[in-house]
């Protein structure tokens, strides 16, 4: 069953910002390190509207693999849906009659404190802290494994007008190049923001040993097991950084979003 659980509420130094109180029009460009081809433009892909998903979950909760499984299929069936699946720490020493606890492998204790800063941020639809939970564009939450809700979240467009792109300059993929490009209002508008870089595996399968969900075989997709800050938006400083590239199995995602605590202004999946 969903677990609830209780917090104190957060603060943070960056207030929460809306399309009523700011407009903006941000470059996220990701491309290859090495030479530019001759025609960038002609390689180049980009969407005006953010169009991610996130899944708070846990292997210990009995009613999060219908919420994982609803994740898989909506990623099969749109190729322009950007999915992380972070699994929570709460659940791991709930113990569940004779058939014990069971600690989730992919949980982290900081994946818990982004789904409180979200708690905290006052999402739209149906925010809190709960497991299955799916947290849409960092603005509306609802229910994991509830298809209508998420579907209707997804569909809506993104407040803010984003622009992303990405740009192949290398046949060398070793590397990665992240570029956050805007003109000088937009930066100060966004100064301070963190810009984030999110890796996961794109599929695992764990057999359950424990807990509610003993004795199942669990499917996750895009499970999240890295999160680092690259640095921050400003007006002042490049804001240009060389990553890894995704090793085989894995993939990564970067973000434009201050914590937790306000929408994603900007995503952009790695190739």
């Amino acid at each position: 069953m969903a677990r609830k659980t209780t917090m104190k509420k957060l603060t943070s130094r960056f207030p929460r910002v809306t399309s009523s109180s700011i407009q903006l029009s941000v470059l996220l460009v990701l491309f290859f390190a090495g030479q530019m081809v001759a025609n960038a433009a002609e390689a180049s892909r980009s969407s005006a509207n953010v169009k991610l998903i996130e899944l708070f979950t846990s292997h210990g909760c009995s009613s999060c693999p219908p919420a994982e499984k609803l994740l898989g299929e909506l990623l099969e069936s749109d190729p322009d849906l950007l999915a992380l699946e972070f699994h929570v720490d709460y659940w791991n020493n709930l113990v569940h009659g004779r058939d014990g606890n069971f600690v989730d492998p992919f949980s982290n204790s900081k994946y818990s404190m982004r789904q409180r800063e979200y708690s905290a941020a006052k999402l739209a639809g149906r925010p809190g802290v709960y497991t299955p939970q799916a947290v849409i564009n960092g603005r509306i939450a609802a229910v994991g494994s509830n298809r209508r809700h998420v579907s209707k979240a997804l569909s809506m467009p993104s407040e803010a007008a984003f622009i992303i792109s990405q740009r192949p300059l290398s046949t060398d993929q070793s590397v990665l190049r992240i570029a956050v490009e805007g003109n000088e209002q937009q930066l100060q508008d966004l100064s301070g923001t963190d810009i984030t870089l999110v890796r996961y595996i794109d599929s695992a399968v764990t057999k359950i040993t424990g807990g509610e969900n003993r004795n199942l075989e669990l499917l996750n997709h895009h499970i999240v097991f890295e999160v680092t800050r690259l640095g921050q938006i400003s007006a002042d400083v490049d804001m240009t950084y060389n990553i890894a590239a995704p090793r085989q199995g894995e993939g990564c995602v970067v973000l434009v979003q201050e914590g937790a605590l306000t929408p994603v202004y900007a995503a952009l999946e790695c190739p």
